[in-house]
C-alpha cells in the first residue's frame, strides 16, 4: 500500500518550496519512498516532518547516506575531546574510517569489543541509525511491520539500510517509536500539537531545529494541497503525463547530488520507473 494523495500535485508544491525551482529523480525517488512507505494512518504533520528532515540529514538528495569518518586528526579530537587527549593522540586514525569507527564505537551501542562491529554499523540511512543495536532493533521491528521480508537482514547486510524503501521504513517507524532519542513525533505534532521547532528533539536536540521545522512545514503544505488523509491507501501510483519544468528564473545552486550505494538483498523501489521517466521529460 502507498499514501493516497495527488503526486503531480505535491511535487508541484514541493518543487517551490521548500526545493529552489527544480527536482532532480534522485530527489523523487527518496520522496516516493517515504510516501510508499508512511503507514496508513499517519497524521499529515506527522509525515511532513519525517519528509521535512530528510534536506538537511542527506544534504538535498533525499537519499540514504553512509556517515563519513574520513576526518583530520584535529577533527577528530574536535569531535571526540573526552577519546582522544591531544591531535597527536588522534594522528594514527586521521584519514582511516575504518579504525576511527571501530575506535569510537566499539564497547557500546550494542557493538562488540576487540571487533569490526563500530566500522560495520556506522551510521546510515536518512537520519542515520547507528550501532549493532540499532540495527537489530530496526531489523526486527520492520520485519514485524513488513517492511522486510524474513530473508532479509540488516544484521547480515547492514548496508540495507542504505536502501531508499528500507532508510525510509526506518526513518518513519523510528521516528514514530522514538528509536532515535526516546522522543516520539506524537510528543510534538498532531492531536492539537503543533511544535515544529522542538520536534528537532526527535533525531538531534535542536541541531537547526528551526530551518528543519520550516521545512517539514513546506511539506505539510504539499500534503494538503495534495488531498492526503491519513487512512487513504492505494494498491499503485498512477502512471500520469506529468511534466515538472524549471522555473524561468536561474534558481539557487544546490548542493552535489549523490545516490546511495547499491545493496544485493533490497526491496523494490516504490517509485515506478515509468511514472518517474515522464515526471522529469523536459519541454524542448
Amino acid at each position: 500500500m502507498a499514501a493516497a494523495l495527488d503526486r503531480a500535485a505535491f511535487y508541484a508544491s514541493v518543487r517551490l518550496n521548500p526545493f529552489p525551482g527544480f527536482l532532480a529523480p534522485g530527489q523523487v525517488t527518496g520522496m516516493e519512498a517515504i510516501l510508499d512507505a508512511a503507514p496508513p494512518d499517519m497524521l499529515p504533520e506527522r509525515l511532513a516532518y519525517c519528509l521535512g528532515t530528510c534536506p538537511i540529514e542527506t544534504g538535498w538528495t533525499m537519499l540514504p547516506v553512509t556517515e563519513n569518518l574520513n576526518y583530520t586528526a584535529a577533527r577528530i579530537r574536535q569531535v571526540w575531546p573526552t577519546r582522544f587527549a591531544s591531535v597527536a593522540a588522534a594522528e594514527p586514525f586521521a584519514r582511516n574510517p575504518r579504525a576511527l569507527a571501530n575506535k569510537v564505537y566499539n564497547g557500546r551501542m550494542g557493538n562488540r569489543l576487540n571487533s569490526d562491529d563500530g566500522w560495520l554499523y556506522r551510521g546510515r540511512g536518512l537520519p542515520q541509525i547507528t550501532g549493532r543495536a540499532n540495527y537489530e532493533k530496526a531489523d526486527q521491528r520492520l520485519k514485524v511491520l513488513g517492511y522486510l521480508t524474513p530473508g532479509q537482514s540488516l544484521v547480515t547486510n547492514p548496508e540495507l539500510a542504505l536502501h531508499p524503501d528500507v532508510a525510509a521504513a526506518i526513518l518513519l517507524i523510528g521516528a514514530s517509536e522514538g528509536w532515535y532519542t526516546g522522543f516520539k513525533l506524537a510528543d510534538f505534532l498532531g492531536n492539537g500539537k503543533a511544535d515544529w521547532t522542538g520536534a528537532r528533539r526527535i533525531i538531534n536536540g535542536q541541531d537547526r531545529a528551526a530551518e528543519i521545522g520550516g521545512h517539514a512545514r513546506a511539506f505539510a503544505t504539499a500534503l494538503t494541497k495534495a488531498g492526503y488523509k491519513p487512512g487513504a491507501v492505494t494498491k499503485s501510483v498512477p502512471t500520469l503525463p506529468v511534466e515538472i519544468r524549471p522555473l524561468p528564473a536561474p534558481a539557487p545552486q544546490m548542493p552535489p547530488l549523490s545516490g546511495p550505494a547499491s545493496t544485493d538483498s533490497a526491496t523494490k523501489p516504490g517509485a515506478l520507473g515509468g511514472w518517474l521517466s515522464a515526471l522529469f521529460r523536459w519541454a524542448a
